[in-house]
Protein backbone atom coordinates (compact mmCIF):
# COMPACT_ATOMS: atom_id res chain seq x y z
CA UNK A 1 0.00 0.00 0.00
CA UNK A 2 1.13 3.76 -0.74
CA UNK A 3 -0.08 6.98 0.62
CA UNK A 4 -0.21 10.37 0.06
CA UNK A 5 -0.76 12.60 2.87
CA UNK A 6 -0.22 16.30 2.50
CA UNK A 7 -1.41 17.38 6.15
CA UNK A 8 0.35 14.51 8.10
CA UNK A 9 1.83 16.36 11.43
CA UNK A 10 -0.28 18.97 10.97
CA UNK A 11 -3.12 20.39 12.70
CA UNK A 12 -6.96 20.25 11.71
CA UNK A 13 -9.29 22.90 12.40
CA UNK A 14 -12.73 21.86 13.93
CA UNK A 15 -15.64 24.85 12.28
CA UNK A 16 -17.47 24.06 15.78
CA UNK A 17 -14.89 25.96 17.70
CA UNK A 18 -15.56 28.50 15.58
CA UNK A 19 -16.26 32.09 16.91
CA UNK A 20 -17.18 34.11 14.17
CA UNK A 21 -20.93 35.22 14.00
CA UNK A 22 -22.29 37.91 11.71
CA UNK A 23 -25.85 38.87 11.45
CA UNK A 24 -26.79 41.23 8.40
CA UNK A 25 -30.01 42.84 8.66
CA UNK A 26 -31.85 44.61 6.04
CA UNK A 27 -34.73 45.66 4.07
CA UNK A 28 -35.83 41.86 3.74
CA UNK A 29 -35.26 40.92 7.34
CA UNK A 30 -31.90 39.15 8.58
CA UNK A 31 -29.77 36.33 8.03
CA UNK A 32 -27.13 34.47 10.07
CA UNK A 33 -23.63 33.13 9.42
CA UNK A 34 -22.22 31.60 12.07
CA UNK A 35 -20.10 27.93 12.84
CA UNK A 36 -22.58 26.05 10.94
CA UNK A 37 -22.08 28.11 7.77
CA UNK A 38 -18.19 28.43 8.16
CA UNK A 39 -16.92 24.83 6.62
CA UNK A 40 -15.77 26.72 3.30
CA UNK A 41 -13.28 29.26 5.71
CA UNK A 42 -11.77 26.22 7.44
CA UNK A 43 -11.33 23.79 4.73
CA UNK A 44 -9.41 26.97 2.55
CA UNK A 45 -7.24 27.67 5.87
CA UNK A 46 -6.56 23.95 6.30
CA UNK A 47 -5.69 23.80 2.80
CA UNK A 48 -3.33 27.00 2.66
CA UNK A 49 -1.83 26.18 5.78
CA UNK A 50 -0.93 22.57 4.31
CA UNK A 51 0.35 24.36 1.25
CA UNK A 52 2.81 26.59 3.37
CA UNK A 53 1.34 29.51 3.34
CA UNK A 54 1.93 32.37 6.06
CA UNK A 55 -1.79 33.49 6.63
CA UNK A 56 -2.50 37.12 7.48
CA UNK A 57 -3.53 37.58 11.63
CA UNK A 58 -6.67 39.28 12.85
CA UNK A 59 -6.90 41.56 16.06
CA UNK A 60 -10.21 40.26 16.06
CA UNK A 61 -10.40 36.73 15.47
CA UNK A 62 -7.14 34.39 16.87
CA UNK A 63 -8.07 31.69 14.94
CA UNK A 64 -7.09 31.82 11.03
CA UNK A 65 -10.45 30.26 9.45
CA UNK A 66 -12.63 32.28 11.47
CA UNK A 67 -9.94 35.85 10.56
CA UNK A 68 -10.53 34.85 6.53
CA UNK A 69 -14.40 34.71 7.09
CA UNK A 70 -14.30 38.24 8.77
CA UNK A 71 -12.12 39.76 6.31
CA UNK A 72 -14.64 38.37 3.87
CA UNK A 73 -17.44 39.86 5.34
CA UNK A 74 -15.95 43.25 6.02
CA UNK A 75 -14.65 43.42 2.34
CA UNK A 76 -18.79 42.37 1.09
CA UNK A 77 -19.59 45.23 3.17
CA UNK A 78 -17.75 48.00 1.30
CA UNK A 79 -19.38 50.32 -1.12
CA UNK A 80 -18.73 48.87 -4.97
CA UNK A 81 -16.96 45.94 -3.58
CA UNK A 82 -16.18 42.97 -5.66
CA UNK A 83 -19.13 40.50 -4.71
CA UNK A 84 -21.37 43.51 -5.29
CA UNK A 85 -20.47 44.48 -8.61
CA UNK A 86 -19.77 40.85 -10.29
CA UNK A 87 -22.76 39.07 -7.98
CA UNK A 88 -25.76 42.03 -7.70
CA UNK A 89 -28.69 39.40 -6.91
CA UNK A 90 -27.13 37.23 -5.01
CA UNK A 91 -25.24 40.38 -2.83
CA UNK A 92 -28.48 42.38 -2.58
CA UNK A 93 -30.41 39.69 -1.10
CA UNK A 94 -28.08 38.63 1.40
CA UNK A 95 -27.22 42.49 2.04
CA UNK A 96 -30.96 43.50 2.53
CA UNK A 97 -31.24 40.49 5.48
CA UNK A 98 -33.55 37.83 3.35
CA UNK A 99 -33.73 35.00 5.81
CA UNK A 100 -32.20 32.19 2.96
CA UNK A 101 -29.70 34.27 1.18
CA UNK A 102 -26.56 32.99 0.09
CA UNK A 103 -23.64 34.15 2.06
CA UNK A 104 -20.87 35.24 0.18
CA UNK A 105 -18.95 32.29 2.06
CA UNK A 106 -21.14 30.12 -0.15
CA UNK A 107 -19.75 31.24 -3.10
CA UNK A 108 -16.77 29.35 -4.39
CA UNK A 109 -15.51 32.20 -7.31
CA UNK A 110 -16.72 34.70 -3.97
CA UNK A 111 -14.65 32.49 -1.88
CA UNK A 112 -11.10 32.62 -4.47
CA UNK A 113 -11.52 35.98 -4.91
CA UNK A 114 -11.11 37.28 -1.49
CA UNK A 115 -8.86 34.39 -0.35
CA UNK A 116 -6.31 36.01 -3.18
CA UNK A 117 -7.11 39.89 -1.84
CA UNK A 118 -6.83 38.71 2.25
CA UNK A 119 -3.00 37.03 0.47
CA UNK A 120 -2.15 39.98 -1.57
CA UNK A 121 -1.88 37.72 -4.59
CA UNK A 122 -3.93 36.72 -7.80
CA UNK A 123 -3.86 33.57 -8.09
CA UNK A 124 -3.32 31.94 -4.76
CA UNK A 125 -6.62 30.37 -4.83
CA UNK A 126 -8.14 29.23 -8.33
CA UNK A 127 -11.54 27.51 -8.27
CA UNK A 128 -12.33 25.15 -11.33
CA UNK A 129 -15.66 23.35 -11.86
CA UNK A 130 -13.87 20.82 -14.56
CA UNK A 131 -10.90 18.70 -12.73
CA UNK A 132 -10.15 15.05 -13.24
CA UNK A 133 -9.30 12.76 -11.01
CA UNK A 134 -6.06 12.50 -12.58
CA UNK A 135 -6.06 16.26 -11.78
CA UNK A 136 -6.57 16.12 -8.59
CA UNK A 137 -4.09 13.02 -8.11
CA UNK A 138 -1.19 15.17 -9.44
CA UNK A 139 -2.17 18.09 -7.38
CA UNK A 140 -1.75 16.21 -4.24
CA UNK A 141 1.15 13.45 -5.24
CA UNK A 142 3.21 15.72 -7.61
CA UNK A 143 2.54 19.41 -5.86
CA UNK A 144 1.77 18.32 -2.59
CA UNK A 145 -0.68 20.61 -2.33
CA UNK A 146 -4.31 20.08 -0.87
CA UNK A 147 -7.99 20.57 -2.83
CA UNK A 148 -10.75 22.63 -0.95
CA UNK A 149 -13.84 20.51 -2.50
CA UNK A 150 -17.84 20.42 -2.43
CA UNK A 151 -19.49 17.19 -1.73
CA UNK A 152 -22.73 16.30 -0.10
CA UNK A 153 -23.78 13.23 2.34
CA UNK A 154 -24.28 12.51 6.12
CA UNK A 155 -27.32 14.91 5.54
CA UNK A 156 -25.21 18.10 4.20
CA UNK A 157 -26.67 18.86 0.85
CA UNK A 158 -23.71 21.61 0.85
CA UNK A 159 -20.34 21.16 2.60
CA UNK A 160 -16.92 22.03 1.69
CA UNK A 161 -13.80 19.51 3.29
CA UNK A 162 -10.02 19.71 2.22
CA UNK A 163 -8.76 16.41 0.21
CA UNK A 164 -5.36 16.15 1.70
CA UNK A 165 -4.59 12.67 0.04
CA UNK A 166 -5.32 8.69 -0.85
CA UNK A 167 -3.96 5.03 -0.44
CA UNK A 168 -3.07 3.32 -3.82
CA UNK A 169 -2.21 -0.34 -4.08
CA UNK A 170 1.65 0.86 -5.12
CA UNK A 171 3.47 3.76 -6.30
CA UNK A 172 4.32 2.30 -9.60
CA UNK A 173 0.78 1.58 -10.25
CA UNK A 174 0.10 5.19 -9.31
CA UNK A 175 2.43 6.44 -11.78
CA UNK A 176 1.25 4.29 -14.33
CA UNK A 177 -2.64 5.35 -14.41
CA UNK A 178 -1.72 9.18 -14.14
CA UNK A 179 0.68 8.67 -16.89
CA UNK A 180 -1.56 6.54 -19.17
CA UNK A 181 0.74 3.95 -19.49
CA UNK A 182 -2.73 1.27 -19.53
CA UNK A 183 -5.71 3.00 -20.65
CA UNK A 184 -7.75 -0.20 -18.96
CA UNK A 185 -7.23 0.95 -15.75
CA UNK A 186 -9.61 3.05 -13.72
CA UNK A 187 -8.90 5.16 -11.12
CA UNK A 188 -10.91 2.39 -8.46
CA UNK A 189 -7.77 -0.16 -10.00
CA UNK A 190 -5.06 1.97 -8.26
CA UNK A 191 -6.64 4.31 -6.03
CA UNK A 192 -8.23 2.49 -2.89
CA UNK A 193 -9.50 5.41 -0.40
CA UNK A 194 -9.13 8.93 -0.39
CA UNK A 195 -8.20 10.79 2.40
CA UNK A 196 -9.54 14.46 3.85
CA UNK A 197 -9.62 16.65 6.58
CA UNK A 198 -13.71 17.38 7.63
CA UNK A 199 -14.21 20.87 9.28
CA UNK A 200 -17.69 18.99 10.80
CA UNK A 201 -16.34 16.27 12.21
CA UNK A 202 -15.87 12.49 11.66
CA UNK A 203 -17.62 11.06 8.98
CA UNK A 204 -18.75 7.51 8.80
CA UNK A 205 -19.23 6.51 4.94
CA UNK A 206 -20.94 3.05 5.41
CA UNK A 207 -24.13 4.59 7.85
CA UNK A 208 -23.62 8.06 6.01
CA UNK A 209 -23.57 9.51 9.39
CA UNK A 210 -21.06 12.00 11.04
CA UNK A 211 -20.22 12.20 14.64
CA UNK A 212 -19.22 16.15 15.53
CA UNK A 213 -17.53 14.59 18.96
CA UNK A 214 -14.57 12.87 17.07
CA UNK A 215 -12.14 14.62 14.79
CA UNK A 216 -12.55 14.66 11.36
CA UNK A 217 -8.63 14.57 10.96
CA UNK A 218 -7.57 12.27 7.93
CA UNK A 219 -11.28 10.69 7.50
CA UNK A 220 -11.02 8.08 4.59
CA UNK A 221 -13.77 6.57 2.08
CA UNK A 222 -13.30 3.83 -1.14
CA UNK A 223 -13.06 6.66 -3.86
CA UNK A 224 -16.07 5.52 -5.82
CA UNK A 225 -18.13 6.59 -2.86
CA UNK A 226 -16.25 9.78 -2.51
CA UNK A 227 -15.94 10.51 -6.00
CA UNK A 228 -20.29 9.51 -6.49
CA UNK A 229 -20.50 12.68 -3.57
CA UNK A 230 -18.35 15.36 -4.75
CA UNK A 231 -19.75 17.88 -6.47
CA UNK A 232 -20.92 18.46 -9.11
CA UNK A 233 -23.22 15.44 -8.50
CA UNK A 234 -24.38 15.31 -12.12
CA UNK A 235 -21.08 15.51 -13.48
CA UNK A 236 -19.23 12.25 -12.96
CA UNK A 237 -16.16 12.97 -14.98
CA UNK A 238 -15.01 16.45 -13.72
CA UNK A 239 -15.70 18.08 -10.46
CA UNK A 240 -15.09 21.22 -7.99
CA UNK A 241 -11.97 22.07 -6.47
CA UNK A 242 -9.56 25.09 -5.33
CA UNK A 243 -6.20 24.66 -6.90
CA UNK A 244 -3.70 26.72 -4.36
CA UNK A 245 -0.43 27.72 -5.35
CA UNK A 246 2.57 27.36 -3.58
CA UNK A 247 3.58 30.06 -2.12
CA UNK A 248 6.48 32.52 -3.41
CA UNK A 249 9.66 31.73 -1.57
CA UNK A 250 11.25 34.96 0.47
CA UNK A 251 14.69 35.50 -0.06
Amino acid sequence: MFEVNVSKGKDNYSQRKSQFVHIQRGQLGFNKIDWKNTCNTHALTMALLYSGWSLPIDDVYKRAPDALANFIITECLKENNWFKTKMPVYWNKWYEGQKDAITPLELHDVLAHYVNEWLGCTKADVFHTDLTIRDILKQLYEKNIAIPTSIAWGGLQGHVITLVGFEATSEKDLNDYLNGYDNNKKASDVITNIIWDDPWGFFDYKTNKYDGTKSGNDNKAPIDFFWNHMKALENKNRKFGHIIAKPAAIV
